[in-house]
């Protein structure tokens, strides 16, 4: 089999690391490329028991899914493998899609709500954490599109964004592109940091059929908790939060607890920057991907 993944990270079964591109693996042995561009090969059995796996699911993937078909349609020229910039409606967004991706399949839509920002330029919204989504690792286990709109501001008032006609242009955006992409209408997901976890709140309180989870972190909105009762959410706070005070994800968290579907992990340290730790955790991904629409 031959390789599709540059840059991944590699673990051996004593512990050490190495980043380099996956070539092939044959009789045992794995091909890979460093940066630099030397060749070499490693016997399988020296690999951690993930990257083990990763190798059997891609052993395991039809050729064809992984050449990728050609997308077409409106949206297709944002599906490059890198964050392209667009608008529509006045609405100003960042898009991330594989192009390894076939257009014969059904693929997650992961929709990042960015925090409270004076900046205006399109682009400026794609945080460190979004862009955990698009890493060589979960691109591998979990390929997914991934939308990260960029609030009106300082035009809706800087840390009061996700409201009123913001919240129906982002839903307009992601019912049009499940017309015209291949994204798997059962799972679209929602998360955010800060005031974007407000607006995951917001927004999936708005059209809980649409969205199959959300991930607030730093940030909820207390007022939405009734059409969000029965949903699945994994919701993080740092109690050292001094931007955002952990009380009200406290009384969020207990008007939940009837939600057997709901999650409130609250980190001893962290500060409003949790964000950075909650999405580089392999297991929040893992979580996230596996929740579906019924």
């Amino acid at each position: 089999m031959t390789g599709i993944a540059p840059g991944k990270q590699w673990t051996s079964t004593d512990g050490r690391t190495l980043e380099a591109d996956y070539i092939s693996t044959e009789n045992g042995q794995v091909k890979l490329k460093r940066p630099g561009g030397t060749v070499f090969s490693l016997p399988l059995n020296r690999l951690s028991d993930e990257d083990q796996t990763w190798l059997k699911l891609q052993a395991s993937t039809p050729t064809e899914e992984k050449a990728g078909k050609p997308i077409d349609g409106p949206y297709g020229k944002l599906v490059t493998g890198a964050w392209e910039l667009s608008e529509e409606d006045g609405l100003k967004f960042a898009f991330h899609g594989v192009p390894t991706i076939s257009a014969e399949m059904k693929y997650p839509l992961v929709l990042a709500l960015h925090g409270k920002s004076p900046n205006t330029e399109n682009g400026k919204q794609i945080a460190g954490w979004m862009k955990s989504f698009t890493s060589s690792e979960n691109e591998s286990a979990r390929p997914c599109f991934v939308l990260a709109p960029m609030s009106a501001q300082p035009e809706a008032g800087q840390g009061r964004g996700w409201n009123g006609k913001e919240v129906e242009q982002v839903i307009q955006l992601i019912k049009a592109m499940v017309k015209n992409l291949p994204i798997d209408p059962k799972r679209i997901y929602i998360v955010g940091h800060s005031m974007g976890g407000y607006g995951t709140c917001h927004i999936m309180a708005s059209e809980p059929r649409l969205f199959a989870a959300a991930i607030p972190v730093a940030g909820v909105s207390p007022g939405d908790v009734g059409e969000l009762s029965r949903k699945p959410i994994w919701m993080f706070h740092a109690e050292d939060d001094s931007l955002v005070p952990v009380a009200g994800a406290r009384e969020f968290a207990e008007s939940m607890k009837r939600n057997n579907q709901f999650k409130f992990t609250e980190s001893k340290t962290g500060g409003h920057g949790v964000v950075e730790t909650v999405f580089n955790t392999p297991e929040t991904h893992t979580w996230l991907f596996a929740q579906s629409l019924k």
